[in-house]
């Protein structure tokens, strides 16, 4: 062990002393070096951090021999598509920004499969490679990416330079951390770089490791965690100047830096201040945030193992996806082997066969899943949490275990990302949501979760600034007691507030639209709680829409009820915005439609006085994930009786009709209305295509959910059911399509069995 490893006692940034040890993870193998038997000898060796208290740089405490990590890698980053489109935007910006000429030579060091390199080639520029790992190095010479299978060092770049020339750019991505002797490393790129050349580095950034809890990027290869502050610091000592900084989403957050030879052609940008201004505000220079950082730790650790001892306890199976270095890391240190994860699922050939170092849990093919089905998938190649979901779209549970451990359903994400691709789809939506405000009432209910959770997609995935949500919820039902139905959110741009909504809240942010979606919508509940279910619709409204004038918002959404038609006259069927209704004021629905009506008369009455934009959408029968099988509609209770293997009972004949409406496109109609609809104008929103009665739902359920295994059987009308039901229900959706170009995609068959899969896992 003495000869494997040693510890570094000075700072590789400014050459000090002052070391602390600040994290202790302590004793693992080295992340890459699967073993072929569990019973196969390994290395252990010490994981921790320092921290150099004279220019705040953070190391691993101990430096294991590179020869024993990298002669023999097996990480191969062309199996990611992610990272080659990532590696083919490096490559484009690169040549654009720095007018590369097909002449140019480009060398990448660290280079792998040649993956970077690939596109600079198809370009036509001159590349080449190098990469310790002799047989990586060999596979991308064979492929036609010249690599030579060495360390780099400054006489290997003098080598270089007489053989090649000098190069126009030098990369190091992923690898600059890599490296124990930073300042050879950086004397070999001035002796081969041009004088008018460009070296781009890549490395995880310290900033992003400490805001997302990523601590499983500590592992032995990464022997430096770099910030734009040290980073600076380190090149300038070494006679070169960073002049530009970015931040990419690759490993959950990455810098990249551009430098120059000192006095080289390119101006410093603002960014590099701008980054170290950052830096300096989240205290990255002081010890005690480190300390903070090993708390989060441990609180992830204790999380994360209890949610698995608690689905081991339910016999459920688990498998991993994924075997990165990262994730050996996290197993190890939480000391997750065999009997908790049953195999890990890797795309790559070089690791499948394997067992992981240290814990000695399986690394197997893809195929695998389908041959022993898993219940949960623990995704330890969290970076790719997305596509790994979409590979495995038949299997609906994933565990994330950074930046805490959350259970996602797959059904559920891809619903998220139906609607956020249709708002995507007009550029006017995503701008007008950018940088604002978003308070909703009901944020906790089955709709309002929806559209909270799709506003945290946005900001994830496609705004630039992000909006901040006010999610308003009292939980009066009691069927869920958490913030969101569909998904835990933990986002600083969301805040969740137990407010009672028949009383005026007391926010001192600017709002820029207000939701006002809180409301008892389920007969069975609106017939328990009718004074609740008047008051919290009416009082609720008014308190909203007394809100929007105070704080000038730029739209308010009403949430009004299709129940508000009551009974149609045949003749308006489907129905059209401009039917007057017929509707009891004294029935046992009444305080629910006739307080929908009220509040739709009060935004009216504001909108004409006060010019306050308030839109109203009536929906018709919406369903899906989210929604309880405690909730006492039919959709629901129908799949959570077939789901317990029982009749599906329907009410009287079964002749009522209603037209159902799938939770993805009634949430993309809503936000279309709020975003581009007419301040003063009311729109229906549901599925006009396929209106059924509930004796052909049943049936539909039977046979196409749960092949015909559970029978259908006609029953009286229970005592705590609303009389006054209508008979027939289905929306004329003339009006909002033609306005704010609404459509519905969603047929009745796949939304039952998407939201049969969802209620599977999630009974209750």
């Amino acid at each position: 062990m003495a000869e494997s490893v040693q510890e570094k006692t000075f700072c590789r940034v400014c050459t000090g002393r002052k070391l602390a040890n600040v994290l202790s993870l302590g004793s693992t193998p080295p992340a890459n070096a699967f073993i072929k038997s569990p019973t196969d000898s390994e290395q252990f060796f010490p994981l921790g951090l320092s921290f150099c208290s004279d220019c705040g740089f953070v190391q691993l405490t101990s430096v294991v021999s590179p020869e024993l990590l990298f002669r023999d890698y097996v990480y191969v980053s062309s199996t990611s598509p992610v990272f080659v489109q990532h590696f083919r935007d490096l490559a484009d910006t690169v040549i654009k920004r720095f007018k590369l000429k097909p002449s140019s030579l480009v060398v990448d060091v660290g280079s792998n499969d040649g993956v970077l390199l690939r596109p600079f080639k198809e370009k036509g520029m001159k590349v080449l490679g190098i990469d310790p790992a002799e047989k990586i190095a060999a596979m991308a010479t064979k492929s036609g990416i010249e690599t030579l299978p060495v360390f780099f060092t400054p006489i290997i770049a003098k080598d270089i330079a007489r053989k090649y020339g000098k190069a126009k750019a030098i990369t190091a991505t992923s690898v600059f951390s890599h490296v124990d002797d930073l300042d050879g490393f950086v004397s070999g790129v001035k002796e081969l770089l041009a004088d008018d050349g460009v070296f781009i580095i890549e490395v995880y950034y310290l900033y992003e490791l400490l805001e997302k809890n990523l601590f499983d990027l500590i592992y032995h290869e990464h022997l430096s965690y770099f910030t734009a502050k040290t980073a600076s610091k380190l090149l300038h000592r070494l006679g070169m100047e960073v002049f530009d900084v970015s931040e990419t989403d690759t490993h959950g957050g990455s810098l990249r830096v551009f430098a120059q030879k000192s006095g080289g052609p390119y101006k410093i940008e603002e960014s590099v201040g701008k980054f170290t201004e950052m830096e300096d505000a989240r205290h990255l220079s002081k010890a005690a945030t480190y300390a903070e950082f090993a708390k989060k730790i441990e609180q992830n650790k204790v999380k994360l193992k209890e949610l698995l001892k608690e689905l081991k306890s339910r016999s459920k199976k688990i498998v991993g996806y994924g075997a990165p270095a990262k994730g050996n890391t996290l197993l190890n240190y939480f000391q997750i082997g065999p009997e908790v994860l049953d195999y890990i699922v890797d795309d790559s050939p070089w690791k499948q066969g394997m067992h992981t170092p240290g814990t000695h849990i399986p690394v197997v093919a893809f195929d695998e899943l389908y041959k022993h089905r898993p219940d949960y998938i623990l995704i330890l190649a969290w970076n790719f949490a997305e596509p790994i979901m979409k590979k495995c779209a038949d299997f609906s549970n994933f565990i994330i275990p950074v930046p805490e451990p959350q259970v996602i359903n797959g059904i559920v994400e891809q619903d998220l990302d139906t609607i956020a691709g249709a708002i995507k789809e007009d550029a006017r939506m995503l701008g007008m949501l950018e940088g604002s405000t978003v308070l909703i009432t009901g944020g906790s209910g089955f709709i309002g979760s929806c559209i909270v959770a799709t506003i945290d997609l946005l900001n994830r995935k496609f705004l630039a600034k992000p909006c901040k949500v006010i999610s308003l919820d009292i939980h009066i039902t009691g069927q869920n007691s958490r913030n969101n139905m569909l998904k835990e959110i933990n986002s600083k741009h969301i805040k969740f507030v137990k407010h009672d909504v028949r009383f005026p809240a007391a926010i001192e942010e600017p709002i820029d639209y207000i939701i006002s979606a809180a409301g008892v919508a389920s007969p069975i509940y609106y017939k328990r709680y009718p004074i609740e279910t008047i008051e919290g619709t009416i009082f609720g409204v008014k308190n909203a829409l007394e809100l929007a004038g105070q704080k000038k918002v730029n739209a308010l959404l009403y949430f009004s009820s299709s129940e508000i038609y009551g009974d149609p006259d045949p003749n308006f069927i489907p129905t059209p915005e401009t039917y007057k209704g017929n509707v009891s004021s004294i029935g046992e629905r009444s305080c629910y439609d006739e307080s929908k009506r009220m509040g739709e008369t009060m935004c009216m009455a504001h909108y004409s006085v006060h010019k306050t934009p308030a839109r109203i959408v009536r929906p018709f029968n919406v369903y899906g994930p989210g929604m309880k099988s405690t909730d006492y509609r039919v959709i629901p209770t129908m799949l959570s009786l077939g789901l317990q293997g029982r009749e599906l009972t329907v009410y009287d004949k079964g002749n009522q009709t209603r037209a159902f409406c799938y939770i993805t496109d009634a949430v993309t109609g809503f936000f279309k209305v709020l975003l581009l609809g007419r301040a003063g104008q009311v729109y229906n929103v549901g599925n006009d295509a396929e209106e059924i009665n509930m004796l052909a739902l049943a049936e539909t359920i039977a046979g196409e959910v749960f092949s015909n295994k559970v029978h259908v059987k006609l029953i009286s009308y229970p005592a705590n059911y609303p009389q006054d039901e209508p008979r027939r229900r289905c929306p004329d959706l003339s009006k909002i399509k033609n306005e704010v170009g609404y459509s519905p995609k969603v047929s009745l068959k796949a939304g039952l069995l998407r939201t049969a899969a969802w209620l599977r896992d999630n009974a209750g």
